[in-house]
Formats: C-alpha cells, sequence, structure tokens
C-alpha cells in the first residue's frame, strides 16, 4: 500500500493521510454535517477496532473519512466512507476507497452501501449480496419473552462466543468482540450446555443498538434479543438486521421500532463459509 502520509496533491486535490485519535473531534463533526447519528464515542471505538485514512483540505481541516476493519487473513469490512457536501465530485471517496482496497490486499471485502454509493462500489468490483434494514424507536417491552436458556454472560464463555462469531461471520472478529465486551451488556444462550447464541446491545447514536445478535434460529434471536429491549423500554433503540421478514422483524415492529431505511451488502470477492449459527442483528452496518 502506498504510504497515505506521503501522498502529496495538487491545490485543487485533498490531501490523504492516516486516521488518529487527534481527529475524533472532526470526524465527528464530519457525521454531523452529514446527519449520521454516530457519536464521538461510537468514532473512538471503531478506531479502536480498525484503522482509517482522512481527507484534508489545504489548510489541513478534515473533509473526508474513511474505515477498514480485518477480520482475520479472509475478510475484511468497509464503514464510515464520508466526503462533506461541500468537498464532493472531486473523486476524494474514490480515492480514499482506493487505498483501503490496497491495504486490505486479497481479503474478501464486505460493506453496506447506500442507494447514492452503491454504483460507485459496484464500479470497483462489488456485488449485491443482501440487504440491511434499520428498526429504531422508542422500546416498548409488551413482545418480549423469558427464555430460561437466556443468561447473563460471564467469563468462561468468551472462547465459545468468539468460536460461534467466527462461524456466522466468516472471519476472527475477536478484536472487535473485545471492544463491544467492555462497551455494552452481553447475554448468552445456553443450550444443553453448550453457548448457541449471544446478544449484544450497547450505547450509541441517539440511544441503544442492538447487535449483533448471533444465534441459529430466528426464535433463539428473539429470545436474545428480549432482555435488551426490557432493559431499554421506554428509551430509543436501534437494530439492523439482515433479515426481510420472519420472526425476529414482527418482533422489532412488536417492540415498536418502525423500518427507517433499507440498504444493500455488497461483496468484493468471494464470501467465506458461514453457519450454521448466522447473524441476526448488526454490531452496526460499518462492523457488520
Amino acid at each position: 500500500m502506498t504510504n497515505p502520509a506521503e501522498i502529496t496533491q495538487t491545490d485543487a486535490a485533498p490531501r490523504i493521510r492516516p486516521m488518529t485519535e487527534a481527529d475524533l473531534a472532526a470526524l465527528h463533526g464530519l457525521s454531523v454535517e452529514v446527519r449520521w447519528p454516530h457519536r464521538a464515542e461510537d468514532w473512538r471505538l471503531m478506531l479502536a477496532v480498525g484503522q482509517g485514512l482522512v481527507a484534508c483540505d489545504e489548510a489541513g481541516r478534515v473533509t473526508g473519512s474513511a474505515m477498514w476493519w480485518p477480520f482475520g487473513d479472509g475478510l475484511a469490512t468497509i464503514g464510515m466512507v464520508i466526503v462533506s457536501p461541500r468537498q464532493q465530485a472531486r473523486g476524494t471517496g474514490r480515492r480514499l476507497m482506493r487505498e483501503l482496497f490496497s491495504a486490505a490486499g486479497p481479503r474478501t471485502i464486505r460493506l453496506t452501501a447506500t442507494e447514492a454509493g452503491r454504483r460507485l462500489y459496484e464500479s470497483e468490483g462489488f456485488r449485491v449480496t443482501g440487504t440491511n434494514t434499520q428498526y429504531q424507536g422508542i422500546a416498548d417491552a409488551a413482545a418480549t419473552v423469558d427464555d430460561k436458556r437466556v443468561r447473563p454472560v460471564v467469563e468462561v464463555d468468551w472462547p465459545a462466543i468468539a468460536a460461534l462469531d467466527r462461524e456466522a461471520s466468516g472471519g476472527d472478529r475477536s478484536r472487535m468482540l473485545d471492544a463491544l465486551r467492555r462497551a455494552g451488556r452481553i447475554v448468552v444462550l445456553e443450550e444443553h450446555g453448550r453457548i448457541a447464541g449471544y446478544s449484544v446491545c450497547r450505547p450509541f447514536g441517539r440511544g441503544h443498538i442492538l447487535g449483533p445478535v448471533v444465534a441459529a434460529d430466528a426464535g433463539s434471536a428473539v429470545a436474545l434479543a428480549s432482555p435488551h429491549v426490557r432493559a431499554q423500554a421506554g428509551a430509543f433503540l436501534r437494530l439492523d438486521t439482515p433479515e426481510r421478514d420472519g420472526p425476529l422483524v414482527a418482533f422489532a415492529q412488536a417492540c415498536g421500532l418502525a423500518q427507517v431505511d433499507l440498504s444493500v451488502t455488497m461483496t468484493r470477492g468471494q464470501p467465506p463459509a458461514t453457519g450454521p449459527a448466522r447473524i441476526f442483528t448488526l454490531a452496526n452496518q460499518a462492523l457488520g
């Protein structure tokens, strides 16, 4: 990969350099500018898990961002690709993306794309491999279930959680899990002495986000989501899911969460083998 710190451009083109913690305030301002809900703390967590680039104008002000998260040697996700509306139509987004592609090397890359960004990603070799629906609202606990298989996480559960997550995601997301365990509340579903599912709920954006939820079936996913909905009853809650219908979607709607967005999941490269456990809700759209 070309060292971004050594890239020089004409006065008309932004300079690209590595993202650092010193950029967090400016990055938060950039997401506010495009009306994304991310708090400075959300940026901090994502930078702790991965790495990124920023584009700067002639005065050194941050005008663009892009991040990537390696999940082992075979998989990565890309996200937080933002260009200030004042600096768009200059090819900055494509330049940032190509630097990330170079850093990711031969890994399969996944991302969540808006309709506006889909054409750019398709021109870079991505194809649509799924959808992501965003639900949010003030949580209502009336539809929750009390499943005796679900309990709070304990320390000895973590190797099994990491193995289950690798099965569901196709990658090694242990660094992400370490960050989430510090940031949120986690429960597991234990069946016949084996960890068969887990779920996380943590502060994010306007309130909390419920994800990931990893399980083998939708009924178990509902059971894993229920304690978090009860804990957040009367407060703002969000979940992002690849499910288009079925028990989890019906549950989200019954809990007062309305569909507010539909985006596509795109992949460049061969998708890794997964299953039978699968991801029912995402950590967020960037991390997957």
